[in-house]
């Protein structure tokens, strides 16, 4: 069988910091080896018109004949019509958040500028997602909001994401420091991460002992996230080096990560391997999967309560222990194998 996984030029790289392209980069260097014939197809962005359009102009004109399966890795629009074309189709999906919530798009307001390219880019993007044969999600609740667009549930099919050794092999240590207590976030700096919930958290927090850390690249609402800190405990760090992730993480004593929507939420399971206790917002549309021990916080104030506890009584050992080994059962041979898989009934 031959199978061409489908990507912009760049996407299929490790240091990219995004979970995206994370997620290609692991998923072809899992397959290339296996019994099936892998390709990776990487598409030039033209100049002037995005890389979204210029994939999906791409695929028009290229000849998919040899290949069994097209896998398109994320959501941008594939505009080759099925009649025109042999191959089967599938996409990744990783979640439908501008189609279900569209508020959470933008982070920097909604101008006329943003409302026209939702309405003519980001949306048809997506919805052109469902137009694929064959879906692969990466949870539970993604699966839930295709069913709830109207694709149908015997074509969708559930590969999560994985973790690589950094996280996995590495022993934990107890975490707790007797002269500071760190609480960290790593991700992206925007509007539907919801870090303004545990800004207000922090600010809550009068002991000057309990340290946050904010890792993250300094865009979008940066400006107005440093408005909003009253604490002097708060620092806002610098995007999160590849090769310094686990020595970050690490460094923490617990792990907060209040976003209001997730397909999975990869750094949930991240910070869980390395044995630490993970906060969210406890209304957040987190799949059911990557929640299952995390704390969940419903208010900023109730926030800044489990954080004290914590420091004050540590994190139970059993409950710790169950969480690492449930983080640690997520990896990139699963997510591959699973793929596999669904390439193997499809043929």
């Amino acid at each position: 069988m031959n199978v061409a996984l489908l990507g912009i030029t760049g996407n299929f790289t490790q240091n990219s910091g995004a979970g995206i392209q994370r997620y290609m980069f692991e998923l072809y260097n899992h397959l290339k080896n296996s019994y099936m014939n892998i390709d990776k197809i990487e598409f030039r962005p033209i100049p002037l018109i995005g890389s979204g359009m210029s994939f999906a102009l791409h695929t028009i004109f290229e000849n998919f004949n040899k290949y069994d399966i097209l896998h398109n890795l994320m959501p941008v629009p594939f505009l080759k019509p099925k009649l025109f074309r042999e191959s089967i189709l599938i996409t990744t999906a990783h979640d439908f958040q501008p189609l279900l919530y569209p508020q959470f798009t933008f982070d920097h307001g909604t101008t006329l500028k943003d409302k026209f390219w939702l309405k003519l880019v980001v949306k048809p993007g997506f919805k052109s997602t469902l137009n694929s044969d064959y879906l692969i999600v990466i949870s539970s609740q993604t699966k839930e909001e295709a069913i709830e667009l109207g694709f149908d549930k015997t074509r969708i099919f559930i590969a999560s994401l994985g973790l690589d050794g950094r996280f996995t092999n590495a022993k934990v240590e107890n975490h707790v420091k007797i002269k500071s207590f760190k609480v960290g976030y790593m991700g992206a700096l925007r509007l539907r991460k919801n870090i303004k919930f545990a800004i207000e958290a922090a600010n809550q927090i009068n002991d000057k002992k309990i340290e946050f850390e904010f890792w993250g690249k300094k865009e979008y609402e940066y400006k107005y996230l440093i408005s909003q800190t009253k604490n002097n405990n708060i620092k806002f760090m610098s995007f999160a080096p590849e090769d310094k992730l686990v020595q970050i993480y690490d460094s923490f004593d617990a792990f907060v990560f209040p976003s209001f929507h997730e397909g999975e939420g990869l750094p949930i399971l991240e910070a869980q391997a390395r044995g630490l206790p993970v906060i969210i917002y406890k209304y957040g549309k987190i799949p059911k999967e990557v929640r299952k021990y995390c704390f969940e916080a419903e208010s900023p104030e109730h926030m800044a309560q489990i954080i004290e506890h914590i420091k004050e009584n540590g994190y139970n050992e059993k409950q710790r222990k169950k969480a690492t080994e449930y983080a640690r059962s997520f990896t990139w041979e699963k997510c591959a194998k699973e793929t596999l898989e669904v390439y193997k009934k499809l043929k």
